[in-house]
């Protein structure tokens, strides 16, 4: 891809990303080239460009007859809760092998950013602080691969977020599950850290009814 289709598909990826993450394009809205095209004065070429990107985001469905804003199924939002499970276990046990209590109060200050975004009804601001205390946690780590793979997860799991509000029961509930988490990872105490964000998880995916009893005992 040329420099100049790249610099022309990126205010449009940007764009539409910002609309799709914003809710103001909703989950199964059709897309077509040509409108998208005419809006920014291009060509197709950045256009398709930037549709490519979006789909690698898993934000869109491209074919060659349509592009349709992403509707995760209760199938793929399981998938990634149970990648996202992994991951986040895998990244409590380095924690506390590898971090110390400034990154755990690092982590603290975006829980009450969270529930203070979540008290303000700032969904927005609540469901970013949401992924970055998830995604500060893999920093922590300090696993650049794990770090990696939740950032390339955040996306789809801000959009799960958004589209599938009803999959947290209580938001109140959800919130203060990272002060549990935060507060037995200060405590060195790896067993309730594991236990706390398994349940944190599994809630929210709805993971349970799909797996065998002890599944996801630690």
């Amino acid at each position: 891809m040329s420099k100049t289709v790249t610099s022309l598909s990126d205010p449009i990826y940007s764009h539409l990303l910002q609309a799709i993450m914003s809710g103001q394009i909703r989950p199964g809205a059709r897309l077509t080239e040509s409108h998208i095209a005419t809006r920014f004065g291009v060509s197709r070429t950045p256009v398709r460009d930037a549709l490519r990107k979006l789909r690698e985001d898993g934000l869109i469905d491209l074919t060659p007859h349509h592009v349709r804003i992403s509707s995760y199924s209760p199938s793929a939002v399981r998938d990634i809760g149970i990648l996202r499970l992994s991951l986040d276990s895998m990244a409590i046990k380095l924690s506390l092998l590898y971090g110390n209590q400034l990154d755990f109060l690092a982590l603290l200050d975006i829980a009450k950013a969270c529930e203070q975004a979540m008290l303000a009804g700032d969904q927005s601001q609540r469901r970013a602080l949401d992924c970055d205390f998830h995604r500060k946690l893999a920093e922590i780590s300090g696993n650049h691969l794990l770090f990696q793979m939740q950032n390339t997860l955040n996306l789809r799991v801000n959009f799960i977020l958004l589209s599938h509000m009803d999959a947290v029961v209580n938001a109140n509930i959800h919130v203060q599950q990272h002060f549990e988490i935060v507060d037995a990872l200060m405590q060195h105490d790896e067993v309730r850290a594991l236990q706390l964000i398994s349940l944190h998880l599994r809630s929210f995916y709805n993971l349970d009814p799909q797996y065998p009893p002890h599944f996801f005992n630690n």
